[in-house]
């Protein structure tokens, strides 16, 4: 019962960032922000997204008790991303010195970001393979 009543408060709430982002966009609230247009598509991003994560959680297999293996190869995953975090922000901090980077700043963190994942991902995987 609590559970259905968790995932009716999030389907709802991704239902009003929608609703919110096109009223937004319907009575020019917060048009001229900068990063993505406006406030409004923002709000609409959000709510598609946090919608997809309710519906994938809904639909994915039943709930596997992590064990300690598990929880052990995602700690050795993090510190290995964290160690290449900090590798690649020095190695980006020398590049720009030497020649400035010129891409954009939320370009850049997006493809930061994708990076991040990406590493985690194989770190875990290579990880769980060899324990």
């Amino acid at each position: 019962m609590k559970l259905e009543i968790r995932m009716m408060i999030k389907y709802a709430s991704a239902i009003v960032f929608i609703i919110a982002g096109i009223l937004f966009n319907q009575f020019n609230i917060g048009t001229n922000f900068d990063i993505m247009g406006s406030v409004g598509n923002w709000l609409i991003y959000v709510g598609f997204v946090s919608l997809a994560i309710n519906v994938l959680r809904t639909m994915k297999s039943p709930k596997k008790k992590p064990d300690e293996r598990a929880y052990y190869i995602g700690a050795k995953a993090n510190r290995i991303v964290f160690v290449a975090i900090i590798l690649v922000a020095f190695f980006i901090m020398v590049i720009d010195g030497i020649k400035p980077i010129t891409l954009s700043y939320h370009l850049f963190m997006s493809y930061f970001v994708c990076g991040i994942v990406f590493t985690y991902f194989i770190a875990y995987s290579i990880l769980n393979t060899i324990n």
